[in-house]
């Protein structure tokens, strides 16, 4: 009815020696996660640096494109 303790506290023992991730892992780990946030937060800075940088060549061109038309159309007349 009643069982000793012995066989459960060796068991015990032996589990906390056994490490569940060496450290060269946590330190691939540590670095994958430095990676992941530089990239993601390039990705939030970039995105509007290039649509605003985007948005002003457009413009650009369009103004371009208005004076080519403005004097082609000139020329022609």
């Amino acid at each position: 009815m009643f069982s000793s303790n012995q066989s459960k506290e060796s068991e015990i023992i032996n589990l906390e020696k056994i490490k569940i991730i060496d450290p060269f892992t946590k330190w691939l780990i540590r670095i994958a996660c430095i990676f992941i946030i530089i990239f993601f937060s390039g990705i939030i800075v970039g995105i509007p640096i290039l649509i605003s940088f985007g948005k002003s060549q457009l413009d650009n061109s369009f103004l371009t494109f208005k004076e080519v038309l403005k004097t082609f159309i000139e020329a022609l007349i």
